[in-house]
């Protein structure tokens, strides 16, 4: 027989913030015993998720095993923090612990169920027009804004693995971020692993995620732990823009009546489906690579162009130079007027204060020899209807920078812009 399983959390102390605000009770209307669990939608890097069905409504059955049991703990104790509600992030609906048929002891999540997948599974079979990109990429957006952002007790959270796979695809068209077993609280230079408040400024941080989207300092082990709040954010919008080059890609519009190259993943062309840290780090932090902007993309668009220099502005090379989640969701917001004047044929003689022109000066690079490995097949993670694992992932020991290091922070004032002419077949970023 299924056992509810919840562990209460500690009062927190005046001086933690909300850092270790006790989890919310469990929803009284979640009943194991009433939740039926059906066919595996997906396979991830600590388990498996399943369809289900409780009180007559779908959901989604996240199972963990026994191994990985503190990575449920940690999703499952973001999901029950104060305030956590938001459109672009699921719903905990309960949790369960249970012995599986193989007499295994093994860990339930239950929350809300995407139908249409993951969205990189949902972009891998699907077009998207510039509609439903700023739709997407405005709900990612704001999601990812309302994490990093610190509310009437609610923490900071840095998700620490976002990517497409762990972004879920609504019926509406709008997205949710999910997967938050990496997710940490954080305040300043103060957060909390596994339950236990932790100092950056005397601990290391074993850093993690999908290698694809690891930042270029996170690569080095070069992140400024110093100032961890800021530091973890900045590695989250780098991923963040990452996803908007994979929508973007599938957009369209962006085409001109052209054909829509079939989906890649980012950083697939150049390193294959299983790159390893070292590829990684050759091709990113060393080579400041980043991926191609189709040559269709024309500039004349402004909107075309806004969407561009939002995206160079997330994933720039220096961390520090790299806009706030809030900003972005800004940016966005100008992104369907831009493209109303566009199709109206209305010059814009200004971009607006929030869409700045980002400089920069391409030099010639050479394709790295041998990154690219083509032997593997696709690995869609969580998504629909997947059953392989995850893609590589990595762990990065983070320590605290140098005190003779000084990073002087950057705003992004609107500058001169030269636009880059692309390379094939990679981009580097400067």
């Amino acid at each position: 027989m299924a056992q509810r399983h919840f562990t209460p959390g500690d009062k927190p102390g005046a001086d933690s913030v909300h850092l270790m605000e006790a989890p919310q009770p469990p929803s009284p209307a979640f009943d194991p015993e009433c939740l039926k669990i059906q066919e595996t939608i997906g396979r991830g890097r600590y388990g498996s998720v399943c369809k289900g069905s409780l009180n007559d409504h779908t959901v989604a059955v996240k199972i963990f095993a026994q191994h990985h049991h503190q990575y449920f703990l940690n999703e499952r104790d973001i999901y029950k923090l104060p305030n956590m509600d938001h459109p672009s992030l699921p719903k905990l609906i309960g949790s369960d612990e249970r012995i599986n048929p193989d007499g295994r002891r093994e860990w339930l999540l239950v929350i809300t169920h995407a139908p249409c997948g993951s969205l990189q599974e949902y972009l891998r079979h699907n077009c998207v027009d510039w509609t439903a990109l700023c739709k997407i990429t405005q709900s990612v957006t704001k999601g990812l804004a309302f994490l990093h952002t610190e509310g009437k007790n609610k923490p900071c959270i840095a998700h620490r693995d976002l990517t497409s796979q762990n972004i879920l695809v609504k019926e509406d068209g709008s997205c949710m971020i999910c997967d938050f077993g990496f997710a940490i609280r954080i305040s300043g230079s103060r957060y909390v692993v596994n339950g236990e408040e932790q100092h950056a400024e005397t601990t290391s941080l074993a850093d993690v995620g999908t290698l694809r989207y690891m930042a270029p300092e996170v690569l080095e082990g070069a992140v400024n732990l110093r100032d961890c709040e800021s530091s973890l954010k900045q590695v989250d919008v780098y991923a963040l823009g990452l996803v908007f080059w994979e929508i973007a890609t599938r957009c369209s519009d962006l085409y001109q009546g052209m054909a829509v190259p079939d989906y890649k993943m980012p950083f697939e062309v150049e390193v294959g489906v299983h790159p390893s840290t070292e590829q990684m780090q050759v091709l990113v932090a060393r080579h400041k690579a980043r991926p191609l902007f189709p040559d269709i993309w024309k500039d004349s668009n402004q909107a075309v162009r806004a969407l561009k220099e939002s995206i160079e502005d997330c994933w720039d090379q220096d961390a520090e130079a790299r806009l706030t989640a809030v900003c972005v969701e800004e940016r966005l917001n100008e992104l369907p007027i831009l493209w109303e004047r566009h199709k109206a044929g209305i010059s814009v003689s200004a971009v607006s204060p929030t869409i700045n022109p980002t400089s920069g000066h391409l030099r010639d690079f050479s394709l790295l020899p041998q990154l690219a490995d083509t032997d593997y097949n696709l690995c869609n993670g969580y998504a629909r209807n997947s059953t392989t694992e995850s893609e590589n992932t990595g762990e990065t020991l983070l320590s605290p920078s140098s005190p003779g290091i000084a990073h002087p922070p950057k705003n992004n004032a609107a500058v001169t812009s030269n636009y880059p002419i692309p390379l094939v077949p990679i981009q580097p970023h400067i």
